[in-house]
């Protein structure tokens, strides 16, 4: 089994660089470098995840020397931000590329979070080698495109503090839970400013389901956020939840083998935590920074949904955003992409078992569940 300092000393060795910045990640890393062997155990699979794990401090020690050589670029802070989360599969990705149609907004795209640095430029953003690598994807599970939003997380795995739900490391994920996020918002805030040195705005539209963990310290970091809280029926969350994930682990990890009864079990302790800690957290953090928002009526009245949320948000909505919000819901409309089937049952579960683990959220937010 290789151990952390062989890692961090790979990915030294490949970029010639040897400072990661703020403190805070190791032990995220020492965990998750723990929990191949106690959760894996596959030689050939905990040799993917080491390459994984390298690629990630790579791209840290990147980041750093960017910041140190252009650190006068990175003075110009963080507006807002406005922050969509909500469990997977409540239409958190749809409302995210509803709302990245606005150009005041700021929002990281997948290619440029694959490779952080240099930070793009808005003159040359459209040439730019990363984008033009990027292929368009139809995906049944996901809205998709070479330009729009892309989750934050990519961000929190540089600090080695995502859930890895991806990954099969219960044992890290269990601790990951409970720990403190701190560290991970500030290296977040320093990738953003990275991000918008050259490429404005600054007021940041983010996104990412697993902020239902963090919101006690990413309110703390971003005094100014407001939060969207996206809701569906559990009943209907947690089997397409298991279904990404699933679709996602044989993806980039082909040679594990996953337990599709075991996924399900795991997400049943999981996300009810998850919906548990966020309720916790929005009584400390302040009701009023936060806005409730059912699939159901995003799906219905896209446009109209907007249109609260710019008021909750103290935003206008001019009437070109608008107008392009309404050709993006009919263009994107349910089932437009396909029809992504799933059941409980595929997962050892039945409706009984979700709405019993979801019970508290169910009488709290069942107003924005029904179907």
């Amino acid at each position: 089994m290789v151990q952390t300092d062989a890692l961090i000393a790979k990915a030294r060795a490949l970029t010639g660089l040897s400072d990661f910045g703020l403190d805070g990640w190791q032990q995220g890393l020492e965990r998750l470098v723990g929990a191949l062997e106690t959760d894996i155990g596959d030689d050939a699979v905990v040799a993917a995840v080491e390459d994984l794990i390298v690629t990630r401090l790579v791209k840290r020690l990147e980041i750093e020397e960017w910041c140190k050589v252009h650190s006068a670029e990175m003075d110009h802070p963080i507006e807002g931000p406005l922050v969509i989360l909500g469990m997977p599969r409540t239409g958190t990705t749809a409302l995210h590329h509803l709302l990245a149609l606005d150009p005041k907004f700021r929002f990281a795209r997948k290619w440029e979070l694959d490779q952080p640095t240099p930070p793009p430029e808005s003159d040359t953003e459209v040439r730019d080698p990363r984008r033009l690598s990027v292929s368009p994807e139809r995906n049944v599970q996901h809205v998709s495109t070479v330009d729009g939003p892309t989750e934050d997380r990519r961000i929190h795995e540089l600090a080695f503090n995502d859930s890895e739900g991806v990954l099969p490391v219960p044992s890290f994920t269990k601790w990951w839970r409970t720990s403190d996020h701190s560290a991970a918002m500030a290296f977040h805030e320093r990738v953003l400013r990275v991000l918008h040195s050259r490429r404005p705005p600054s007021r940041w539209l983010l996104k990412d389901p697993l902020y239902l963990f963090q919101l006690r310290e990413f309110s703390a970091q971003y005094p100014a956020a407001r939060f969207v809280v996206t809701h569906r029926d559990p009943v209907s969350v947690l089997p397409s939840t298991c279904s990404v994930i699933l679709s996602s682990r044989r993806l980039r990890l082909p040679d594990w083998k996953t337990d599709p009864v075991e996924l399900g079990r795991e997400a049943l302790d999981f996300f009810p935590d998850g919906v548990r800690q966020a309720a916790e957290a929005r009584a400390a953090v302040g009701e009023d920074r936060f806005l409730d928002v059912s699939q159901r009526d995003l799906e219905t009245d896209a446009v109209r949904t907007a249109e609260r949320i710019y008021e909750f948000a103290g935003l206008e909505l001019s009437g070109q955003v608008r107008a392009a919000m309404d050709r993006w819901a009919v263009e994107n409309k349910p089932g437009s992409r396909g029809e992504h089937r799933y059941s409980p049952e595929d997962y050892g579960l039945t409706p009984k078992d979700i709405r019993r683990a979801f019970a508290e959220y169910i009488e709290q937010f069942g107003q924005y569940c029904v179907a």
